[in-house]
């Protein structure tokens, strides 16, 4: 049966995979992307669509220096998404408030002081006299510090427009398909097979092949004999709804964060759970994130959430995510493991996975990266 040759196959249709097809497709290749459910609708969808703020200087550390990468490029991304698809991701430059209402958010929010100083990020102490000219409503009598280069986005949005934006470049999106197996030979990806909801099988070839399954890339890579500890760690979330947008700014503690939408909606998160690929959520932890949410903001105590959810972030076991070469396959790649952070970084991580895989120097290294890097082993 014949089989229509693709530059690139991309396994997995959330902000990463979304991100790196519409990236490979304006660079020129054909591109497809094979989704096992409907596209954007697993932890890209279910994140807050934070955006902290990325250094102004030379860094060193490669968290930083993607973190600074992505920054500068989700304004670019944000401006030729909108011209390209006419879908307004909401990014705003709404800066971020930090509470510190306990001993240990204190001693945090000091260190954050050294790392912010470090790392060239602006930002100022605000008195508990002067927070609800900031943030009117949020209620804190302690340590409150201001930074403006954070931003945000509206997750469900920019997944719109990048799925648009792949529609619109060509890029054959395959949703509700399960990748079946893969078809190898020594050190080369030949074709995968997949299929869905009893259909017929089909088998797809590319002359690249990338993971970019998120939570569930391990099972994929598994397939391959390499064993890559990529693990879903669960995050629940709330929803209000109020006649207005209270404030612009984003508020945080610790993990746990108030998100202003453009139309007055509210996103409460969140929580960290490893409780395999359980997506459910619990009555225990949403009263935690209601409690929380009605502490620093008395005003939700007159309202009810409209609604909660959960996702599955894909954690890793040091908290770097993995681009690069799924060696021993030369046309093989994974880009997964970013954790909290996807949406944030899933712009520099789309660039620099499509300079490694048309060969060209990348913007920041990968060696950190890397697949192999001590932490994976063949199996």
């Amino acid at each position: 049966m014949f089989v229509e040759q693709r530059d690139l196959l991309v396994v997995g249709g959330g902000v990463i995979g979304l991100s790196i097809a519409l990236e490979g497709a304006r660079r020129g290749w054909k591109v497809g992307v094979v989704e096992r459910g409907a596209f954007g609708r697993e932890s890209s969808w279910a994140g807050a669509g934070i955006l902290p703020a990325g250094a102004t200087q030379q860094v060193d550390d490669p968290i930083e220096q993607l973190r600074q990468r992505a920054d500068i490029l989700h304004r670019e991304w944000t401006t030729w998404l909108l011209e390209l698809t006419g879908i307004d991701n909401e990014h705003r430059s709404s800066g971020g408030i930090y509470l510190g209402r306990t001993p240990a958010e204190r001693a945090t929010l000091r260190a954050n002081c050294l790392w912010w100083e470090e790392l060239g990020i602006a930002y100022e102490r605000v008195r508990s006299d002067e927070v609800s000219k900031l943030v009117p409503g949020i209620l804190c009598d302690s340590d409150v510090y201001f930074v403006p280069g954070d931003a945000k986005l509206r997750n469900p949005h920019h997944l719109g427009a990048l799925k648009r934006g792949c529609e619109l470049l060509g890029v054959e999106l395959l949703a509700n398909q399960e990748v079946l197996g893969f078809k190898v030979s020594a050190n080369e990806i030949e074709s995968l097979q997949i299929g869905g909801n009893g259909g017929e099988r089909k088998t797809l070839s590319a002359d690249r092949y990338c993971i970019a399954s998120g939570a569930w890339a391990s099972l994929l890579t598994k397939e391959l004999g390499i064993e890559t500890q990529v693990y879903p760690v669960r995050g629940q979330m709330l929803l209000y709804r109020l006649e207005h947008r209270p404030f612009s700014a984003v508020v945080n503690e610790g993990h746990r964060y108030v998100v202003p939408r453009e139309d007055g909606h509210l996103v409460i998160g969140s929580c960290e759970e490893e409780v395999g690929f359980d997506r459910g959520t619990t009555e225990a932890m949403l009263m935690q994130l209601r409690g929380w949410a009605e502490e620093v903001m008395p005003e939700l105590k007159e309202h009810h959430p409209v609604m909660h959810w959960s996702g599955l972030r894909p954690g890793s076991i040091d908290s770097y995510p993995y681009l690069g070469t799924l060696h021993p396959y030369s046309n093989g790649y994974l880009a997964a493991g970013h954790f909290r952070h996807g949406l944030h970084w899933s712009t520099a991580s789309a660039e620099l996975m499509i300079q490694h895989m048309r060969g060209e120097q990348t913007s920041i290294s990968l060696e950190p990266f890397r697949v192999q890097r001590g932490n994976t082993l063949s199996v």
